[in-house]
């Protein structure tokens, strides 16, 4: 267990917009035939048959790549979208182990005319389109996986909600953060954030994905058990999580972190594995005396987790 508790902020720093969001554009070629750039999509077949990707591999600005089974996405890092057969595995099940390894990536699955109803399932189950073989037209399949890419990209940026932990996002915080400073200012009052960075998660998925998001949800969990039923918990980031104390400030942080180690302790001695949970602590004061912007919280928060690490931590 490693768990270092490592500042206490009452600064500000110059607001940076740029932690508002993280996801990354496509890939730009210099330019097309009538001198427009053109995004180029890197597209990764799983399980599908040739015809499909020599059509794919036709079109202008498609990176194609394939792999016979999920599991294959591992060497695909990056993909911008998913076009997956949907073969012997119930639809969620494959929408689980598929978003394990590519969480950002648009799905869409191909099914058989006679498992139209699992191409429905899947849907439902979060996938962005459903395509039938047999009933795909000529020039249709590129279009699919450009609109599936958008509507992939506006439903992450539009979601307040974590989807590996069920925690509020970034998106999801912000606006209830900013209503409590607001609250605040009015009530001459201060507010305390606590901030848990997650140490070791590279190292995770480099063993591979499912490893990332177990670790991932083991902090969340961990996390959970130290805060109180008020306290308003967030997954901000990719390896960092939030914490916005309701209530009176004063007592609330030490309560809040002494309570963490003994829930990091509790974990460690459960588990069968050796490895343990390896997390930087801290925690910023807002005071209406000397007000900043959450923005401004955050980028304190992520310079100081991220410039304080202790020797070693980036081992889980």
């Amino acid at each position: 267990m490693a768990v270092v508790f490592l500042w206490r902020n009452d600064d500000t720093a110059p607001r940076v917009s740029a932690l508002l969001g993280w996801d990354n554009p496509p890939t730009q070629q210099p330019n097309g035939p009538e001198g427009r750039p053109i995004d180029v999509v890197t597209v990764v077949l799983v399980g599908l048959e040739d015809s499909l990707s020599e059509e794919l591999a036709g079109e202008e600005g498609f990176d194609v790549q394939r792999t016979d089974d999920i599991e294959g996405l591992d060497e695909h890092r990056g993909a911008d979208a998913v076009l997956i057969g949907l073969e012997g595995a119930g639809p969620l099940e494959m929408l689980g182990a598929l978003r394990a390894r590519a969480p950002e990536a648009a799905v869409l699955v191909v099914t058989d005319p006679d498992r139209e109803a699992d191409g429905a399932v899947a849907l439902h189950g979060g996938a962005e389109d459903h395509l039938v073989r047999g009933s795909i037209p000529d020039g249709f399949l590129s279009r699919a996986i450009r609109y599936a890419i958008a509507q992939r990209r506006l439903r992450r940026e539009l979601s307040t909600t974590d989807e590996i932990t069920g925690l509020p996002n970034l998106r999801g915080f912000a606006p209830i953060a900013e209503h409590h400073l607001r609250m605040a200012d009015r009530a001459k009052t201060q507010v305390v954030f606590v901030f848990m960075r997650l140490d070791g998660l590279q190292a995770a998925r480099a063993t591979g994905p499912e490893e990332a998001e177990v670790l991932v949800r083991e902090a969340a969990n961990v996390l959970l058990e130290a805060v109180r039923d008020a306290d308003v918990p967030a997954r901000i980031t990719e390896d960092t999580f939030a914490v916005l104390l309701t209530g009176d400030a004063v007592g609330a942080e030490t309560l809040v972190l002494s309570r963490l180690v003994e829930a990091i302790a509790v974990h460690d001695a459960d588990r069968q594995s050796p490895r343990s949970l390896s997390l930087s602590v801290g925690s910023a004061l807002y005071d209406p005396e000397d007000p900043a912007t959450l923005s401004q919280i955050l980028e304190t928060a992520g310079r100081r987790l991220g410039d304080q690490r202790p020797e070693g931590s980036s081992k889980a």
